[in-house]
């Protein structure tokens, strides 16, 4: 078609440049906004916790990989062919276009009482959500065996996908929850000796403290280890840790890149070289972890422990145990 209008010429390259660019701008939006998105889906706990962490660039990058994968899954399944995914894409974008519509029609309901004009408002997006409606229905009805009944498919899938996910981690949380205020009692130290011990904590939980105590009954000098990760939250946990485990000594660790295994392999060093005087006496580095019930909701949960057990091999740490709490 293009040859038939244009020729061969410098307009027909045009249009080919022109078409390049609105896909670069498509492909671009979807990585720019598919992370940000799954980030606060895992915020509210309705998809694994990974995502909604930031990389050492201030990016989602575990979002950024997810999408990849998904996207040269689709390519191997649809051979590559731009007329097959297209009718995917089609309907996929207006049954998002329809869905985010009808959702800014519920927030104005919501708002009525305190927003100005929210009639009008509602009734825009309401006007739109009809419109995109319909056209995500005839593309849905025409295109159906040419790639959109994936989207039938896989819509109602992914929803129960979330469900479940919010479900284990609400017994997750249930289980792991520690009564508020109480200090908890930890077991002697030992008499004689003891190791020098770290043990590392990412929230104060059930969890953490079977760790803690553990640590507590094996240990010489202790320290506990926070690592701060959004900047924000090192107070709020120091005050919660004085008011739960006043006993051990806590060292909370900032982390400029969000990186974790960084400043916890430095502050081991630091601590393994104040205690290496007895050749002796191995330090020991404690890490705690979760045990799930079934296989795949270790795909939930960050494998922090295996990357820290790792970075510590690496870095001469010859004793790193882990304390596994049953889920």
């Amino acid at each position: 078609m293009g040859e038939l209008i244009f020729g061969n010429g410098p307009l027909l390259l045009l249009l080919q440049l022109t078409t390049l660019l609105i896909l670069l701008l498509a492909a671009n939006t979807a990585f720019a906004d598919f992370p940000r998105l799954t980030a606060f889906l895992a915020q509210d706990g309705f998809m694994p916790r990974q995502l909604a962490s930031l990389g050492d660039r201030l990016v989602f990058t575990n979002g950024i990989v997810l999408l990849s994968s998904f996207a040269a899954l689709l390519l191997l399944v649809f051979d590559g062919s731009v007329s097959r995914l297209i009718a995917l894409y089609a309907v996929g974008v207006f049954a998002s276009f329809t869905l985010s519509q009808a959702g800014m029609v519920v927030h104005w309901w919501k708002r009525r009482r305190a927003a100005e004009s929210w009639r009008g408002k509602a009734l825009v997006n309401g006007l739109g959500c009809l419109v995109t409606g319909v056209v995500c229905g005839v593309l849905l009805f025409s295109k159906f065996t040419e790639g959109a009944w994936l989207v039938v498919l896989g819509v109602p899938l992914l929803v129960n996908l979330f469900l479940a996910i919010k479900a284990h981690y609400g017994r997750m949380a249930r289980r792991l929850d520690l009564d508020p205020g109480a200090p908890l009692s930890l077991p002697p130290a030992p008499e004689q000796g003891g190791a020098p011990v770290v043990v590392l904590v990412g929230a104060l939980n059930r969890g953490s403290a079977e760790a803690v105590r553990y640590a507590r009954s094996i240990a010489g000098p202790l320290v506990a280890v926070h690592v701060d990760l959004d900047g924000s939250g090192a107070e709020a946990f120091r005050q919660h840790w004085n008011q739960t485990l006043p006993q051990v000594r806590l060292e909370v660790l900032p982390s400029t890149y969000r990186s974790l295994v960084n400043p916890v392999t430095s502050f081991v060093q630091r601590f393994e070289a104040e205690h290496s005087k007895d050749p002796a006496s191995f330090c020991t580095v404690v890490l705690p972890v979760y045990v799930t019930r079934r296989p795949w909701e270790k795909l939930l949960h960050n494998q922090s422990a295996l990357n820290l057990r790792r970075a510590l091999r690496n870095g001469g740490t010859r004793v790193v145990t882990t304390v596994g709490f049953y889920l």
